[in-house]
């Protein structure tokens, strides 16, 4: 466990670097309270991720495929949440690495993940046409990679999920008066927080779900 802890720590050193040198912006590097506590949280959740998936899957292919999922879209929830851009390069990066692995440990399989990009890219790019002011192309291509690491028919449970979350967050923001219907909203930290929770628990909500249906 304590190795699980060393390795948390360096992945969360690792995602917190990436957020403040990638983003090609004019604000680069969060400084003060704000980067503070965005590194405090990042280190923590990676920490507490790492020695889950550890302690769930040992030191095996799918542990280490489902960390580098994970931290992956953790750093780009953390870049959306700050600069409102989910970066080309980890799209991209994400892609060709769920193809390597999936070459390695077929989970979900090569054409379950294709399939999955075209269904989650393809229901988005959907939604973007139709509503231009509500979702951006970069949300459509995180859809896209997230139905290639979830795999289809997952990606239908993660972006509902996202959805959802997406949704309930707007609500209360409109409701507290936090935001307004007209200001712009990151959406890639909640279809993130979906597609984590599918290749987490993916079966274990699939059949939570099951049951309330019957």
């Amino acid at each position: 466990m304590s190795l699980a802890v060393i390795l948390g720590l360096a992945v969360g050193i690792f995602l917190n670097a990436c957020a403040d040198r990638l983003p090609h912006t004019e604000a680069r590097c969060p400084l003060g309270a704000r980067g503070f506590v965005r590194w405090s949280i990042v280190l923590t959740v990676s920490i507490g991720l790492v020695a889950y998936l550890q302690r769930t899957y040992d030191w095996s292919l799918a542990f280490t495929m489902r960390t580098t999922y994970c931290s992956l879209l953790l750093l780009i929830a953390v870049i959306d949440l700050e600069h409102r851009l989910i970066p080309n390069v980890l799209v991209g990066s994400g892609m060709l690495l769920v193809l390597v692995f999936n070459g390695l440990y077929p989970m979900p399989g090569l054409a379950p993940a294709l399939w999955g990009a075209v269904v989650g890219g393809g229901t988005f790019g959907f939604l973007a046409l139709a509503r231009r002011d509500a979702l951006g192309m970069g949300d459509v291509k995180l859809a896209a990679l997230i139905g290639m690491m979830t795999g289809f028919p997952s990606v239908l449970q993660a972006l509902t999920i996202g959805v959802i979350l997406g949704g309930l967050a707007a609500g209360l923001l409109l409701l507290t008066r936090v935001r307004t219907g007209k200001q712009y909203m990151p959406y890639g930290p909640y279809l993130v927080a979906g597609s984590m929770a599918t290749l987490l628990h993916g079966q274990s909500l699939a059949h939570w779900y099951a049951s309330l249906v019957r």
